[in-house]
Parts: structure tokens; C-alpha cells; sequence
């Protein structure tokens, strides 16, 4: 989770309420979302070379590729399990559904919730969807903002017994759906991409687990989980739901976190597939 200091994105659920097929689909605030977003690239050039569909994030930790092949790649070739085929957002349905229960009015109410479930259950396992789509031939993200100041990936904390790929898809229902049923289209969670670890309650998760650390207190795992060519995304009102550009929160741990910041290096095996319309 991270804290807002200023940034780039779309609100979907608020913006597109039916799949846009052509430019004179957009809504006004659409066309200035655009604005902003050329204005953004033309003011802070990606760190990369674009070239032919192929986009190189960073020059750490490997790199970030894009396909642009609007017919697709040969899934025959290579292992299938490192293409991501992503589909645009004018694809997709986004409404909102009543608000959620806020659990934490503040830090110090989050800590001791943390401490009393530690109590009760042991270690906090978490897990986080990461879900991607293109949006102006750029592979974004979908995050969502609490209180206009924090943003979190879709997911949460599983129950005692439940299993890491049955606790996701609830969450991802009760966050983004109407029913628990997925609304009839089932999640496809993906491969593991990294796991984070919290050493105390007080500290941020950290990709280390250092051997002095005996008791950790929270295990955070995060799936790609892979979107089909439509879907209908039904978001509570109390949480917006953003699409933010892959290059905007590499590497930004100061607004995005330690977490969502990492994710376009966890996300560098794979050759991410634009499907076109």
C-alpha cells in the first residue's frame, strides 16, 4: 500500500460505465484524462526505448517487454505461462456497488487490528491480484484508492484454513464484483509472482526474510491473475478504482509503496501481449 504524493491515472469506475468502441465515445473528463496524459509523457519521457511494440523499463532487475501485435504471439512457441495477452480498457464494464465498511479510521487502529489477529491467529497471509490492461498502448495496472490518499492491489487477508487461490477470488468478488459468484465469470489466477514479508508490525513488507527475523507477522503473495476480452468490474463507492501506467510506478516506493512499486520488476519474465480490437 502507498501514499499518495501527487500522480497520474484514470478512474475507471467513475469514467467508462460502458465499453468505448470509438474516440466519439469518450467523455469529456476522458478526453482531458488524455490531455493529461500526453502532457505527462511529453514532461517526464519514459526512462526506456520504444521501439516497434517493444517497451524496456528500467535498467535494473531485467526488463519489461511489450508485444504490439495485434495479431497476437504463437502461444505454441516458448513457454505459454510467461505471455500475458492484455486487452483494452474501452473493453471492459466498470460501475460501483454500496460502499464497503472501512475497517481502520487510522495507523494506530490498523496496528492494533494487526496485533489482535496476530494474537488469535498467528501469521496474516495475504494475497494480491495484479491485473492489467492497455490504455493508450501502454500496459496499466488497476489499483484502488482509499480516501483519495492510499492505494492498495484488489486482494486481502485469508481466512484460517482457506487456500491462497480460493481467499483471491473471493476478494476479488467482494471488491469488484456484485455477487460472490464472480458474476459468472470466474477469475483466472495466474503463477505467483513474489512474496513480500512484514517483520514486525510497525515495519513495511520487505521482499527479505532475514534468519534473525524468528517471527514474522505478515506474509503478503501477489498472482497475476489474467483478464478475459470482457468483463464487467463493479467497484464500492468508497474506493476508486484507478488504471495507472506500468512506467509511472516503477521504482516510485514514495507514492505507491514498497510493493506496487516493485511490480513492473516482478513483472519483467514476461512478454506482456497488447490484444487490439
Amino acid at each position: 500500500m502507498g501514499k499518495v504524493e501527487g500522480h497520474f491515472g484514470l478512474v475507471v469506475n467513475s469514467i467508462y460505465t460502458q465499453p468505448l468502441r470509438s474516440q466519439a465515445t469518450f467523455p469529456l473528463l476522458s478526453l482531458f484524462s488524455f490531455y493529461l496524459f500526453t502532457s505527462f509523457f511529453s514532461l517526464c519521457p519514459l526512462r526506456s526505448s520504444l521501439s516497434f511494440g517493444q517497451l524496456k523499463m528500467g535498467d535494473e532487475g531485467g526488463s519489461l517487454h511489450v508485444s504490439n501485435d495485434s495479431n497476437g504471439l504463437d502461444h505454441d512457441n516458448g513457454d505459454q505461462s510467461r505471455i500475458l495477452d492484455i486487452y483494452p480498457l474501452s473493453s471492459y464494464y466498470f460501475s460501483s456497488k454500496e460502499a464497503l465498511p472501512i475497517k481502520d479510521e487510522s495507523v494506530a487502529d490498523r496496528l492494533q487490528r494487526m496485533k489482535s489477529s496476530y494474537a488469535a491467529y498467528g501469521l496474516r497471509t495475504c494475497v494480491e491480484a495484479v491485473i492489467l490492461v492497455e490504455l493508450f498502448k501502454h500496459p496499466h495496472i488497476l489499483l484502488l484508492q482509499v480516501r483519495n490518499c492510499m492505494f492498495k492491489l484488489p486482494g486481502g487477508r485469508l481466512r484460517p484454513g482457506e487456500s491462497e487461490i480460493d481467499g483471491l477470488k473471493r476478494k476479488l468478488s467482494r471488491k469488484l464484483c456484485v455477487n460472490p459468484d464472480a458474476d459468472g465469470i470466474p477469475w483466472e489466477v495466474g503463477e505467483c509472482l513474489g512474496v513480500w514479508w512484514r517483520h514486525d508490525f510497525d515495519t513495511l513488507l520487505s521482499r527479505d526474510l532475514p534468519s534473525k527475523v524468528k517471527n514474522p507477522k505478515e506474509c503478503t503473495k501477489l498472482f497475476i491473475v489474467r483478464l478475459p476480452d470482457c468483463r464487467k468490474f463493479v467497484a464500492p463507492k468508497n474506493l476508486k478504482l484507478l488504471a495507472i501506467p506500468l512506467c509511472q510506478i516503477n521504482k516510485n516506493q514514495e507514492t505507491y509503496g514498497p510493493v506496487i512499486s516493485g511490480v513492473p520488476e516482478m513483472l519483467s519474465k514476461f512478454t506482456i501481449n497488447i490484444i487490439e480490437d
